[in-house]
């Protein structure tokens, strides 16, 4: 027998996942001192927001004393939004021996930075090393020491004050203390498991300049055969004439039929016309020509005051005052940690979904880190913190999302080929109320920054940021990489981006054929 579809308050899913910040480094201090929220689910939990405490959670540096977690600062907020200040490690291991940023370790990633200390690690972790002691993050952050705060920075996490507009939404609304990226990695493998359940044995992007393809079904499939319509709305193209999340999901072309793939312009007016498609996926504005392109993505080392808060208040609004409001659902997530800190381990027992394995036999059986996860719609009580329902076996991964997701277009899980982990992930419906309990008025009050304050200033010796972005506007994200990372001065840059725009289906090809 078929079961009810899931939310039936809920006519309209929008879906924004955002890049590489942790539950701590954003929401961290979002319940400190004696508030707490109001209503936990499941009811008995825990009362009491996971979130961070003063003076108790530390890294060690190399003599072995404590670094302790800590709120960025107010004389470094004034000056340096853009914290950590380099990009951190995101893949598991460090398997690019081109990577710019010295010294070459091997060892170094997501992996040392669960498990390592004042020590790197030297051998893949598995279930019999235990519980991760979340303390190599320093240790593995610190090779840069780009900063005069020598790598203390990385520990360093954002006030409610910082960062308003995620803080506010997390307490207005639901946010989950207990949901974890579905690999202790990157972006693609992540994004994967969120839109296909998996991420076919891939445990780190592929290549450095992440362009890659899982040539599997995804959720677009599944809902355009149950005749739900959707919608993938960017900002920039990456590959190909191809946003991120199309060229990177080839499967989804076929799914598009009475579907839209566009620009996300055409999203903010469906919003504002009350015609959003039943299923809209967003794409934020990559933070993506490092350090040139400041994006709307949080992802570090951009300053998230600048680009993502922005975007983040912008979509916000355009669902609040949309005609769409009161039967819509808006997710709000991130794809992995990105190397920040988080004091939660992970637990050992992720289910792998397709038995294949990962580099150095990775079983797919660690989760990733803790990220934010806020759950925006009236049917949800204001200052709500969620974990699984006491059922269930498994913390929240993104797979917890497909299988919301599915159940709520009324789709049979077992006619579905998106992995074994999938269908046994815990799903989030218990958050909601059958009527309408927040009308979602927020005031939302910005600290004063300049435009560009505590951006990088993107020295690079090609010439100056504003220089940079004028040379490559127009060119996608992933050949302006390439572009940067192999032409270091001026001449050399300007003829290669002119050789790019005689051809770029040229330049396309030939990238892929070093994949």
């Amino acid at each position: 027998m078929s079961q009810p579809p899931l939310l039936p308050q809920i006519k309209k899913i929008v879906y924004l996942m955002l890049e590489n910040r942790s539950l701590d480094n954003l929401l961290g201090w979002l319940y400190a001192g004696d508030e707490q929220p109001a209503v936990v689910f499941p009811h008995k939990s825990n009362p009491k927001f996971n979130g961070l405490r003063p003076q108790t959670f530390f890294n060690l540096d190399a003599n072995g004393e404590k670094i302790f977690v800590q709120p960025i600062g107010d004389d470094v907020w004034k000056n340096y939004q853009a914290i950590p200040w380099a990009d951190p490690f995101e893949s598991m291991l460090h398997p690019f021996t081109d990577d710019p940023r010295p010294p070459y370790n091997p060892w170094k990633g997501v992996m040392n930075q669960f498990f390592g200390g004042v020590q790197t690690i030297d051998r893949m972790p598995t279930s019999e090393s235990g519980s991760p002691p979340m303390l190599g993050f320093f240790n593995d952050y610190y090779y840069s020491m780009q900063t005069e705060w020598k790598g203390h920075d990385i520990l360093w996490t954002y006030t409610p004050q910082q960062l308003p507009v995620i803080n506010h939404l997390a307490k207005q609304f639901a946010v989950s203390d207990c949901w974890f990226a579905s690999v202790p990695s990157n972006t693609n493998p992540n994004r994967a498991y969120s839109i296909c359940g998996t991420s076919i044995g891939r445990s780190s992007n592929q290549n450095i300049h992440a362009v890659e393809q899982f040539n599997i079904p995804t959720i677009f499939n599944y809902l355009t055969q149950a005749k739900k319509n959707w919608g993938i709305y960017y900002e920039r193209e990456w590959q190909g004439n191809q946003c991120y999340t199309t060229y990177t999901f080839p499967q989804i072309q076929a799914a598009q039929q009475d579907n839209e793939v566009a620009p996300l312009a055409q999203f903010f007016g469906h919003a504002k016309a009350g015609t959003l498609p039943q299923f809209s996926y967003l794409e934020p504005k990559w933070t993506s020509v490092f350090p040139f392109d400041q994006g709307s993505d949080y992802h570090p080392p951009s300053a998230p005051s600048n680009g993502g808060e922005q975007f983040l208040q912008q979509v916000y609004e355009a669902v609040r005052n949309s005609p769409d409001w009161h039967d819509t659902l808006l997710i709000v997530s991130f794809d992995e940690h990105g190397g920040t800190y988080d004091h939660v381990a992970p637990a050992w027992g992720a289910i792998n979904p397709d038995g294949l394995h990962g580099e150095n036999f990775f079983d797919f059986d660690l989760f990733g880190a803790r990220v934010p996860t806020i759950l925006i719609s009236p049917y949800v009580p204001t200052r709500s913190v969620f974990r699984p329902p006491e059922t269930s076996h498994y913390p929240f991964d993104h797979t917890s999302f497909v299988k919301t997701l599915l159940q709520w277009a009324g789709i049979d899980l077992s006619t579905v080929n998106l992995g074994k982990r999938m269908p046994q992930a815990p799903t989030f419906e218990g958050v909601f109320v059958d009527h309408v309990v927040n009308d979602g008025t927020i005031n939302f009050a910005s600290p004063p920054l300049s435009a560009m304050s505590g951006v990088p200033d993107g020295s690079h010796p090609a010439g100056s940021r504003a220089n940079l972005l004028e040379l490559l506007e127009g060119i996608p994200v992933v050949a302006s990489r390439v572009l940067l990372a192999q032409h270091h001065s001026a001449d050399a840059l300007n003829a290669a981006v002119a050789r790019y725009r005689e051809d770029p289906a040229q330049f396309d090809a030939a990238l892929g054929n070093q994949r």
